[in-house]
């Protein structure tokens, strides 16, 4: 029981009892059957593929190109607004921003559509991160390390609260070439709400930084790595407030979470939105939160858009069944 615990936990931020059936078992699946991948030269080599993958299709990727919001006409997504004033129009508008940025900040409506009154009912914010990327000497790993730890001090009481647990990954003990020979990467993270950082002046939010590091990294050295903080020739901190700058997420959260007890995913959002043109994607959407369930996700807009749009064969009667499911499901929620 401990052990599943545990493993809900890691998948999905909350408890056992609220965490979905589906993500605990492709999670379980994929750890005792699948073992754990790691593509050689880091997971920045997915996106570059990716992106070398759109730009031979024909597609254009701006870099550095802030949406603020989308446009919409006689109640129509038609294109996005950058943040230097530049309007891009398209037939159809797909926002990877979480449900919050998408209809509180992207979407300039004067009312939420009921849909969306639903899911912030429903669900509420998941907390964000504290994360530690450091660089160490290679001495300081005993022989046969593990890539993957994960660490609760005696109190399992302290499982969900922030800082209560650590993760920690090192890639480099499965991929050497990502770290310059004799060392080794580590990134540790830990729940962390962005209201213990806001407010802060500059220099007291770096010393909060350093301190709350410094604590994570005592308490690795005292359970697994002994002399840690004596082996690290790199460090690199980030508080949620650097997750929210950087990654352009609400308070810079890991994604949403039922509020009570689940109602099941199918009650989560699919890809389509109220706003005819409009269509959403990401951890807010069904399946949820999760490498698996955001790529599924992006896989159900891709095919959900190319039918819309035509470039793909329709099934209207499958259509209509599974829109009139997901009603029915919605005001049950």
């Amino acid at each position: 029981m401990l052990r599943c615990e545990i493993f809900c936990f890691i998948v999905s931020t909350v408890n056992a009892l609220k965490t979905p059936m589906i993500n605990a078992s492709m999670v379980l699946c994929d750890r005792h059957f699948g073992g754990i991948n790691y593509p050689v030269g880091g997971v920045g080599g997915i996106a570059v593929s990716l992106a070398n993958g759109l730009v031979e299709k024909g597609s254009a990727i701006r870099y550095k190109a802030n949406v603020t919001n989308v446009i919409l006409e006689n109640g129509k997504a038609v294109g996005v607004r950058l943040s230097n004033g530049k309007e891009l129009f398209a037939r159809t508008v797909i926002s990877n921003a979480t449900r919050w940025d998408t209809f509180g900040k992207l979407v300039k409506a004067e009312e939420l559509p009921e849909e969306e009154k639903n899911f912030q009912k429903n669900y509420v914010k998941a907390p964000s991160f504290l994360s530690i990327h450091l660089g160490v000497k290679a001495s300081v790993l005993p022989a046969g390390t593990d890539c993957h730890h994960f660490v609760l001090e005696d109190d399992w009481s302290n499982l969900e609260k922030p800082y209560g647990s650590i993760f920690l990954s090192i890639p480099t003990v499965l991929d050497p070439s990502l770290a310059p020979e004799g060392h080794h990467i580590l990134h540790i993270f830990t729940t962390a709400g962005i209201e213990d950082w806001e407010g802060l002046p500059r220099k007291d939010y770096e010393q909060k930084k350093e301190l709350v590091a410094n604590e994570i990294i005592r308490r690795l050295e005292n359970k697994l790595f002994p002399g840690l903080q004596d082996s690290i020739v790199l460090k690199e901190v980030g508080s949620p407030k650097t997750h929210r700058r950087f990654l352009a997420r609400n308070d810079g959260t890991y994604g949403p979470m039922p509020r009570g007890k689940p109602k099941g995913l199918l009650a989560m959002p699919f890809n389509t939105t109220s706003i005819d043109g409009l269509y959403c994607v990401g951890d807010s959407c069904f399946p949820g939160q999760g490498v698996i369930a955001v790529a599924f996700s992006g896989v159900m807009c891709a095919h959900r858009v190319a039918a819309d749009i035509d470039l793909e064969q329709r099934s209207p009667i499958l259509d209509t069944g599974l829109l009139g499911v997901l009603r029915w499901l919605r005001t049950l929620a």
